[in-house]
């Protein structure tokens, strides 16, 4: 959660989001009961989230960080976050290149 201070109407929202994540219901029969529209709660649920009041969604991303060393001009070693180290010299296109990270990412 962030330190930024909120506003009243801000303050409202989170605490309208909160329950209606505690609410046993849907979102929408908790709108209904609250005299709100589900609408009014999603968007504060952005506003909030982008402003770091809310937690966000995890996003899985294909992207696998790795470091590139360079061992001489023509050979290019790969070290990937699981320990595996790849080496090669030459060209490799982009998707070759890809072939081979995901490959080795997946091993243990």
């Amino acid at each position: 959660m962030s330190e930024t201070t909120i506003t009243e109407r801000q303050q409202y929202w989170l605490g309208q989001i909160r329950a209606a994540n505690a609410f046993e219901g849907s979102v929408a029969e908790y709108a209904r009961a609250e005299g709100l529209t589900p609408k009014e709660l999603y968007q504060w649920k952005t506003i909030l989230t982008r402003r770091g009041l809310l937690p966000g969604k995890k996003i899985q991303s294909d992207f696998v960080p790795v470091a590139t060393t360079p061992v001489r001009s023509s050979v290019v070693s790969l070290l990937l976050p699981n320990g595996v180290r790849l080496e090669f010299g030459g060209e490799l296109r982009p998707e070759q290149m890809h072939s081979l990270v995901t490959a080795a990412s997946q091993l243990s």
